[in-house]
């Protein structure tokens, strides 16, 4: 697992290129507060790219969730 920090959040995340498609689940937390969670195919052709992919993912999550 990885974790990135961005706008206050803190993103966990795992990519996973199982025969040769790229899979990712995360989970976006506030604090200890878990605000959002996902998993999704990624179109990713590197570990990079996955990366980006699932951070725009948790992007669009916890602001959909916040704006409810």
């Amino acid at each position: 697992m990885k974790k990135i920090q961005f706008d206050g959040y803190l993103l966990i995340y795992l990519a996973d290129n199982a025969e040769g498609r790229w899979k990712g689940s995360f989970a976006v937390l506030r604090g200890r507060t878990e605000i959002s969670r996902g998993s999704l195919p990624l179109t990713a052709r590197s570990e990079d790219d996955a990366e980006l992919e699932i951070l725009a993912a948790a992007r669009h999550s916890s602001s959909v969730r916040l704006a409810a």
